[in-house]
């Protein structure tokens, strides 16, 4: 499996170089055989190829049995294991079902949004796509469903942008956040607005640092009574499912955090080159936010969350590569950049096996 996502990344890589050569139609083409290939990857992978999947293929033939934690699991997983069970299939077919929901949403957004899509999916499969679309497969689906989100939202297309992020939810529950897109608009940022934006990140860094834990000021309907329960276990000492890794011991983090500050700087000139950029800087602030302020309470879900916003920075890596000259260096920095992500990727999950 680790093989077939390198090569799918490195042909991405190898054709970023010149896909403003390619011709449009064929663009698409090789576009959508690079997504085929991932649901391929994604659909007929074994359950110890990754982590997490063996807990999928536990749930999966234990659903409906009157397990108890089906009353945490989210009513389209419980819909389609019980689908897919009476068929006889097998866990594979659930990964084939949820990778042929994602993955051609998140590329048809990628395809939407970027003027390079192959250099962004080579972004994106550096990590996302081992993330979402191999381990957190129902993440995956809420995440994709996200980013069209924030495309129909960019376009003044509330409803259904809200529609999207509604059908999400019941993909996974943690999708509900992704309403605070509405809070935000995508004009081109102002010299004050970008300073508050980093001075707010900034701030966010202080409270980690200082042990706040903020998520009490959060009210119930938002997702408080779930963050009370983690609490509750906190304090009782059970600290097990609240693992993690902190912030500034994450590279991924730390990169996009570089990556955050270094758009804000040049975000006039990057706007005239990316019109979508204003929007994705704040929904990247916001990721940093839950991350940074909810990290005190329990790291899985600061991640969970910062993961669920800052699936967007695949279109600044993207955008980034302007502000070098000649533009195909910029090229090559990204690259490298994502060829140093998707190894450490595969270390880690190495790892976790």
């Amino acid at each position: 499996m680790l093989i077939a996502i390198l090569a799918i990344f490195l042909i991405c890589v190898f054709l970023s170089f010149i896909e403003e050569r390619i011709i449009k139609r064929d663009l698409l083409i090789v576009f959508a055989m690079i997504g085929v290939a991932m649901i391929m990857i994604a659909g007929t992978r074994d359950v110890l190829d990754t982590p997490d999947s063996k807990n999928y293929e536990s749930m999966f033939y234990s659903s409906g049995k009157m397990d108890i934690s089906d009353d945490f699991r989210e009513p389209t997983f419980m819909i389609m294991t019980s689908i897919l069970n009476s068929m006889g299939l097998g866990i594979n077919a659930l990964f084939f079902a949820y990778a042929i929901l994602s993955i051609p949403i998140r590329l048809a957004a990628i395809w939407k949004m970027s003027k390079l899509p192959l250099l962004t999916l080579s972004i994106y499969i550096s990590f996302y796509y081992q993330l979402h679309d191999l381990v957190q497969i129902r993440c995956a689906v809420a995440s994709a469903l996200f980013v069209m989100a924030v495309y129909l939202h960019s376009k003044q297309q509330e409803k259904y942008a809200a529609l999207c992020i509604i059908i999400g939810f019941f993909f996974h529950f943690s999708a509900i956040a992704g309403f605070a897109i509405f809070l935000f608009g995508n004009k081109p940022l102002k010299t004050w607005q970008a300073v508050t934006m980093g001075v707010v990140v900034l701030a966010s860094v202080c409270i980690y640092f200082v042990g706040l834990d903020i998520s009490q000021l959060i009210p119930d309907e938002l997702g408080g009574s779930r963050l009370q329960a983690y609490r509750e276990l906190k304090e009782k000492g059970i600290e097990g499912d609240l693992e993690g890794v902190a912030f500034y011991k994450n590279p991924m983090v730390l990169t996009n955090l570089c990556l955050f500050y270094f758009c804000l700087f040049y975000h006039k000139y990057l706007t005239d080159l990316n019109h979508f950029l204003p929007l994705l800087l704040k929904i990247m602030m916001v990721g940093f936010i839950c991350c940074l302020t909810l990290g005190n309470l329990s790291s899985v879900v600061a991640s969970r969350l910062f993961e669920y916003f800052d699936v967007v920075s695949i279109f600044l890596w993207t955008t980034v590569i302007y502000v070098f000259n000649p533009v195909y260096v910029g090229k090559l920095f990204t690259n490298v950049v994502s060829t140093a992500r998707i190894l450490y990727s595969a270390l880690i999950y190495t790892l976790q096996l």
